[in-house]
This record gives C-alpha cells, sequence and structure tokens, in this order.
C-alpha cells in the first residue's frame, strides 16, 4: 500500500512537471494546467500581488485629483443665419478689399466659434482675468506674498535633471501667461460636433465644479466676443470703402450694386453691435457632471485587481519553471 502512494506520488509530481515544463502531453493538450498547477504551488504569491496592486489602487484614488465635466451646448446664432444680399454677375465690384468675399461656404461664424475656443486672442483675454489665473495655476501662486514662484515637488526637479543628463533641452520657468493657459485650454477643453445635430457642444474638466462652469462661461463670452470684434472692425471698413467708392462711380447699375453691398454692410454692423450672442447661442445652460467623471473607483480597483492578478500568475509561472528545471 504505501509502495502504491509513493508511486502515485511520483506519478503526480512527474505529471506537474511535464505540464510546467512543456515536455508532458498534458502541458501540449491544454495549456491551462501550467497556470493552474502554478498557481496551486504558489497561490501566496499571485494573492500578495493582488493585494499590492488593489493597495496601489486604492493609494492613487485617495490621492487623485477627482475631475468634474461642464458641457456647454450651442447652436448657431439666427443672426448668421440670414443670407447677405446677391450681387449676380456684378459681385466682384463689390468684393473689392474684400467686401463680400465670402468664397468657403465651411467659414461660418459657427465653424469659426468653435475653432476660435483655442485661438491665442481668446485665451489672452481670459489671461487678463487675475481671479482666473491664480486659480488655474494654483500650484504656482503664492497667495500670502501675492508672487508667482515655480511649484513645489521632487518629480519636477528630478525630470529636469534626467533631461539635463539626456542632453535634451529644459525651458526656465516663467510665470503663467496668455501661452501657457492656452497650452492649458488645449488640454482640457473639449470641442465636438456631430454630423447628425447643428449643435456643437464644448466641455471643460477640473477639479472644483464651480469652476468648471465659470470657466467654461467665460470661454465663451471671450470666444463670441473675439469674433464679434472682428466682424465689426471689417464692417466698419467696408462702409468707409463702399460709401466712398458710391460718390464717384456714376454708372447707374454700378451704384445699384454698391447700394445693396453697402446696405448689407450696416446690417452685418447692426447685428454685431447686437448684445445677444454673435456667432453661437448658448443651447440651454452650463451643465455640470454630480458626481467626478475621473477617475472612476470601480474601473480603477477592477482594473488594478485584475492587473495584479494576471502579473501573479505570470510571476508563479516563472518561478515554478524555474525551480523545476533546478
Amino acid at each position: 500500500m504505501a509502495e502504491d502512494a509513493g508511486t502515485t506520488s511520483g506519478m503526480r509530481m512527474n505529471l506537474d512537471a511535464d505540464a510546467i515544463t512543456g515536455t508532458g502531453s498534458l502541458a501540449d493538450n491544454n495549456w491551462l494546467a501550467t497556470g493552474w498547477i502554478a498557481v496551486r504551488k504558489r497561490w501566496w504569491l499571485v494573492v500578495g500581488i493582488t493585494m499590492a496592486a488593489a493597495l496601489v489602487a486604492i493609494l492613487y484614488l485617495r490621492n487623485a485629483d477627482y475631475l468634474y465635466t461642464a458641457t456647454l451646448r450651442v447652436s448657431p446664432a439666427p443672426s448668421t443665419q440670414q443670407p447677405r444680399v446677391g450681387l449676380g454677375s456684378l459681385s466682384s465690384l463689390a468684393s473689392l478689399a474684400g467686401v463680400g468675399a465670402d468664397t468657403s461656404e465651411a467659414a461660418t461664424p459657427f465653424r469659426l466659434y468653435l475653432e476660435g475656443v483655442y485661438a491665442p486672442e481668446v485665451v489672452d483675454t481670459l489671461a487678463q482675468d487675475r481671479g482666473l489665473m491664480h486659480t488655474v495655476f494654483t500650484r504656482e501662486w503664492d497667495a500670502a506674498r501675492r508672487v508667482w514662484r515655480p511649484a513645489p515637488g521632487v518629480f519636477s526637479g528630478v525630470r529636469d535633471a534626467v533631461m539635463r543628463f539626456v542632453g535634451a533641452p529644459v525651458a526656465a520657468w516663467q510665470p503663467p501667461d496668455g501661452e501657457r493657459l492656452r497650452n492649458f485650454v488645449i488640454d482640457h477643453v473639449v470641442v465636438g460636433q456631430s454630423v447628425k445635430s447643428p449643435l456643437g457642444t464644448v466641455s471643460f474638466e477640473a477639479t472644483d465644479a464651480a469652476f468648471a462652469a465659470r470657466f467654461l462661461t467665460l470661454l465663451n463670452q471671450a470666444d463670441d466676443n473675439y469674433l464679434r470684434a472682428k466682424v465689426l472692425a471689417r464692417s466698419r471698413q467696408n462702409v468707409v470703402y463702399l460709401s466712398e467708392k458710391l460718390a464717384s462711380v456714376t454708372l447707374a447699375e454700378h451704384r445699384m450694386v454698391l447700394s445693396a453691398q453697402l446696405s448689407d454692410e450696416e446690417r452685418q454692423m447692426m447685428m454685431a453691435l447686437n448684445p445677444s450672442p454673435y456667432a453661437a447661442d448658448r443651447f440651454g445652460r452650463v451643465t455640470v457632471s454630480p458626481q467626478p467623471t475621473r477617475p472612476k473607483p470601480a474601473a480603477v480597483l477592477i482594473g488594478a485587481v485584475l492587473a495584479g492578478l494576471l502579473l501573479g500568475i505570470a510571476a508563479a509561472v516563472l518561478l515554478t519553471r524555474r525551480a523545476f528545471r533546478a
């Protein structure tokens, strides 16, 4: 009996060794056997690595900056949807000096508004708001001394040291300005428009839900006012030009075209001077997610546990293979 038991035990050990080293029929027919035998022999390693991964995820979640997403839906303003005066075959006369020269149907005020979110002139307007700049770059603002200073941190120093070691250029620190705010907008503001909907969306993420809504509101106003000012300046120049041209033209047909174009430019001026939104009209108020949108605790924990489990199984298989080969 004892001899039979020893034989059975020896056969099991040989079977396990064959499955792990890949020399037996079990490993050839069922690759799961390798992982199962390794996990059974070193289950403590798998559990330890999984628990370590979960602990890292918990520490990350406890120290992470939870971001709220503010979203603004916009639609083309009614004033920009009115067609300009048709000039027929004499449109080239009125288009001198850029008057009425809309050569691209895609360059509508609404599309320019969506692109203007990242325009330097728009962001420079926001940069003039000191309170907003202090909030965006709060780690670099010394409220007690009321001065800008480099953000404290070990990682930034290590990063600069590594960059210098490899010979890469390291930019000197500068107080936050419009260019840095523009990079912030590029990284945190998302603009989108579906081909199936006439509406566009502008989204912004921040750790403070109230600030996210305020920032998005100010960005919308700065963008719309920037386009309004451009159109107003161009229309005023066109009005001056057309008025001077009209005074020197004697041909009745030309005077009719110039008068029609002059009326259209004056209408554009009136629309731009109207205090209502010029390029994009807000389709409802700014909405903010009631719960943080990033990071998601459940997804982070589940992902960490799965990653730890896979890493633990891989480590167990490698160590078990080395033990059998030794």
